[in-house]
Order: structure tokens, then C-alpha cells, then sequence
């Protein structure tokens, strides 16, 4: 009888710990928890342009003719500068870090911030098209950037952001957020750097000093890897009744399958 007794405490304390070790905690699925740390990371409002990127810009002067041939080529006829359309009008930097006006021609682009570029065209029009600055009205922006977004969330595949400086969460927002299954203690974001060099970066979104990291926000073509936690591995469930589910049918084949042996 005691050895009978011994073995069930046994068996109902592994079942215990199997419970304890197959439910995720709810303290490894909140964002962003206070961990006294204070925010100083903001987003670059000098962000240089970089080769691959869009950028939305818009020219407007007193010459309706030269205004025609400003806008050849594009969709014409609406002021929608976010979305689909934004893709069709926007000027995406080249190979060589160049874009092309029409009849301003090519001109760099790579390296400049919006201002700089800004600056540059109104410069160019000057040259040979207008000759007071007050005849120009020319709008430069960043046209939103292309992040992946891959493992563990509702939808993987690239998204098309339509902020200058979004950041991790957003882009994980727009990907129906991380799976409960998901790891967001270690959240990985692969960067190209301007060389072709690959950074790695691994980020802890249940912490709020994570806001710092030079990483929270992202740039044009960074990937985001969300691992799955161990309890997607073992497949015994994510939360308390399903592993008590799961248990509860190991138990009830084991017992079935013991007293079947005794006969």
C-alpha cells in the first residue's frame, strides 16, 4: 500500500511540473512592462535616403505647361499619397543612388536627407526652368518602407508601412501580432548595412527599455524573426486548459494501457 502510495504522489507531482512547465506564463505575453528604465530613444527625424528606397515627391509651380511635364507619367487626378497609389507615384532610389525627375533628369539622392533633397530640386528648377524661388512649391518624404516580417505571427510575408519611422511593434501589428506560441522575449531583426554587411539584433518586447534600442525603430528592408517558445516544440498546449487536456489523455492511455497489461 505504501509503495502504492508513493508511486501515485510521484506521478501526481510530474504531472504538476508538467503543468507548470507547459503553460506560458502571462508575464512572457505583455509588451513593454515597467522595468524602470527611462526612455530616451527617439526616432531620427535626418533619416539619409539609402539605395531601394521610395521617396513621395511632389512639384508644383506658377508654369502650368512645365507643371504637365512634371507630372508625366504619373497618376494624375487625385491627392492620395498613402496606400496603393503612393507606390505608383513615388521615385525609387536606383543601384547607383539616383533618382529621375522628368525634365530635371537624374539626380542623387542616396545620403540626402528629405530636406537636402528638397533643396537640391528647387535648386535644379532654378537653373533652367524658374527663375524666383516663390515660383516653386516642392513637397519631399520618405515613402514608407518594405519590412519582413517571418515566424511565429498571425501573417508572414512583407509589409508596406507608410510611416517615416515605424516601429517594431507597428510593423508586428500589421502582421496580426505574435501567436501566443510566439517569443517575445527574443525577437530577432536582421538589418543590411550600407556595405552589405548583415546585423543582427536580438530584441526583448516584454521589457520597456527595449524603446532604446537602436533597433526598436526600423529601416527599409529590415526582417523580423519571431521564434516559437518551447511549448510550440513539445505541443503539449499554451495555456492551462489545454495542457491539462493534453495531460489528461496521456494519463488516461497510460491507465488503459497498464491495466490492459495486467490481464
Amino acid at each position: 500500500m505504501y509503495v502504492r502510495m508513493k508511486k501515485l504522489t510521484v506521478f501526481l507531482l510530474t504531472i504538476g511540473l508538467m503543468v507548470m512547465q507547459s503553460c506560458i506564463p502571462t508575464k512572457k505575453l505583455i509588451y513593454l512592462q515597467d522595468d524602470n528604465s527611462k526612455i530616451e530613444n527617439t526616432p531620427s527625424e535626418n533619416y539619409r535616403f539609402k539605395k531601394g528606397d521610395l521617396i513621395y515627391i511632389d512639384i508644383k509651380t506658377r508654369d502650368e505647361g512645365l507643371n504637365a511635364l512634371l507630372q508625366a507619367g504619373r497618376n494624375r487626378g487625385t491627392n492620395n499619397v498613402s496606400g496603393e497609389n503612393l507606390y505608383f507615384t513615388a521615385y525609387m532610389v536606383d543601384k547607383d543612388g539616383m533618382i529621375e525627375l522628368p525634365v530635371l533628369g537624374k539626380m542623387r539622392a542616396e545620403g540626402l536627407t528629405a530636406p537636402e533633397l528638397k533643396e537640391n530640386i528647387i535648386n535644379k528648377l532654378l537653373e533652367s526652368q524658374l527663375r524666383n524661388r516663390q515660383d516653386a512649391f516642392v513637397k519631399v518624404m520618405p515613402a514608407g518602407i518594405f519590412v519582413t516580417v517571418l515566424g511565429e505571427v498571425g501573417g508572414t510575408g512583407t509589409v508596406h508601412i507608410f510611416k517615416s519611422h515605424p516601429n517594431i511593434l507597428e510593423a508586428i501589428a500589421l502582421s496580426g501580432d505574435i501567436k501566443l506560441t510566439g517569443n517575445r522575449t527574443d525577437v530577432m531583426v536582421i538589418r543590411t548595412k550600407a556595405g552589405g554587411e548583415k546585423e543582427i539584433a536580438h530584441l526583448d518586447l516584454t521589457k520597456r527599455s527595449v524603446m532604446n534600442s537602436p533597433y526598436f525603430y526600423l529601416k527599409n528592408n529590415d526582417i523580423i524573426y519571431v521564434k516559437p517558445l518551447p511549448q510550440k516544440t513539445i505541443g503539449t498546449g499554451t495555456t492551462l486548459i489545454q495542457t491539462l487536456t493534453t495531460i489528461m489523455s496521456i494519463t488516461s492511455f497510460a491507465i488503459s494501457l497498464y491495466l490492459f497489461s495486467r490481464r
